[in-house]
């Protein structure tokens, strides 16, 4: 078992210098080159993070259909180390070269067609770049991220040299619960679509329980309660990792959020439901593409 309890209590492996060499090799190889480079380093990580391996293997064993090995947390390891790598191609050129499958554009687009913003829900599932190049395909989505700048730094401070743009579409979520809701519902009311990864939650944050791979796991609800504030509709954005590329599946949660007053507990809870069972579908149909190394389930006490 992992004695990693919180996502936020581990430190972002990979110094910035690091990771800056990595992007001077990533503008200077081809991406097959650059995975090739990542095999030693990869080596280097299995071997000194240990609770990250514990995790792995304690995920890896309640989704396989066998007790996990060593050759699976290795390549557990090594596709988060890809995914990370091709972080720098898809910051630097929109990923162009990497191959990436969209499957359910007809029911996004017939969401659009009503003409209003809405919001994602995605998870550490894959790339979430990938799953941005959703907006750009179809041409109609100014896509906004909620995302924790101080827990992704390093990355966060590579992006701002190379692409200061998407740094300007990130919604940083370090802030105040009722600031954070009003700079959401206001991005939602100016047209833009909101990005939410909707596996993890803050100490603060309100939740809900769910069986999540046969035990019960805390989701967030916030990203629910600001989608009824303008009954916005919510995509789901699953991202699996292929031989090739990535697979960007997109299902509509739900067309548009309003809650009933009597009965806001209850629809609060099959929406957060729906999301977790779709997240389970796809998790275990690719099992080595969900990056959460800790323990998942450490806190599995409802909050309301």
């Amino acid at each position: 078992m992992s004695d990693i309890k919180d996502w936020q209590s581990r430190e972002e492996a990979g110094s910035t210098r690091a990771l800056r060499v990595m992007l001077w090799i990533a503008r200077r190889v081809n991406r097959r080159m650059l995975h090739a480079v990542l095999y030693p380093i990869t080596a280097y990580f299995y071997l000194v993070r240990k609770p990250e391996r514990c995790a792995s293997r304690n995920f890896l064993n309640r989704v396989l259909p066998r007790p996990a090995t060593r050759v699976d947390v290795w390549r557990h390891f090594l596709n988060f180390a890809k995914m990370t790598a091709d972080r720098f191609y898809f910051f630097v050129d929109g990923g162009q070269d990497i191959p990436i499958k969209f499957i359910g554009e007809e029911a996004l687009r017939t969401v659009m067609a009503r003409g209003s913003a809405g919001i994602f829900l995605a998870a550490h599932f894959g790339s979430f770049e990938a799953a941005r190049v959703v907006g750009p395909q179809l041409g109609e989505i100014d896509l906004r991220i909620v995302l924790d700048k101080s827990v992704s730094s390093r990355i966060v401070e590579i992006l701002q040299d190379i692409n200061p743009k998407l740094i300007d579409r990130i919604i940083d979520s370090d802030q105040g619960s009722v600031a954070l809701g009003l700079n959401i519902a206001s991005a939602l009311r100016d047209g833009d679509w909101v990005g939410f990864l909707a596996d993890r939650h803050r100490p603060a944050d309100r939740v809900m329980q769910h069986e999540f791979l046969g035990e019960a796991a805390n989701f967030p609800v916030g990203p629910y309660i600001v989608a009824n504030t303008v009954h916005a509709p919510i995509i789901g954005i699953f991202c699996r990792i292929t031989e090739q590329g990535y697979e960007v599946h997109c299902e509509v949660l739900s067309e548009a959020v309003t809650l009933d007053r009597k009965e806001r507990q209850a629809q609060l809870h099959a929406l957060s439901a729906r999301y977790v069972e779709r997240l389970e579908h796809h998790v275990r149909a690719a099992p080595f593409g969900w990056f959460n190394f800790y323990d998942f389930w450490a806190s599995s006490e409802q909050e309301q």
